[in-house]
């Protein structure tokens, strides 16, 4: 495997409006399609609606803040140095309950940060916009 060094402020970011910001740290490419690592930076209320993956697992760590996921159905509440792993096929979604700061590793790579990348490359996204990106990466809003 290839070495990539990231100083901060270097990552691809988006900042999308709402007050979110988003970094990839680590790319499919950057790892041969092993895994991506985003970290975001999430307002109040800001998240993903309730989805599942086909192709990637999901592990969410909170790095401060405090989020609400609902995996599986199952309502969990979140603080700094929680974690939250979905595997491929398991329903989640996630909501900042204050401003937080999480770290979003997905495996393999690809899938979900191309997903991203389509949505926050867009001026204006519709809920249709949305629906189709997901069906091309194979990620479900339910």
């Amino acid at each position: 495997m290839r070495y990539k060094f990231i100083r901060k402020g270097e990552a691809e970011t988006y900042s999308p409006a709402g007050g979110e910001q988003l970094a990839f740290l680590a790319t499919g490419e950057d790892t041969e399609g092993k895994v991506s690592i985003f970290d975001s930076i999430l307002s109040a209320g800001n998240g993903a609606p309730y989805h599942y993956h086909e192709i990637d697992d999901e592990i969410f760590y909170v790095i401060s803040g405090k989020v609400e996921f609902v995996v599986n159905g199952e309502k969990l509440v979140a603080h700094a140095r929680d974690m939250v792993i979905a595997g491929t096929l398991v329903p989640r979604s996630f909501k900042a309950l204050v401003q937080s700061h999480i770290l979003v590793i997905n495996a393999p790579g690809g899938p979900s940060e191309n997903f991203l990348r389509d949505v926050l490359t867009l001026k204006t996204i519709s809920e249709a916009d949305k629906k189709r990106f997901a069906e091309k990466y194979k990620i479900h809003i339910l």
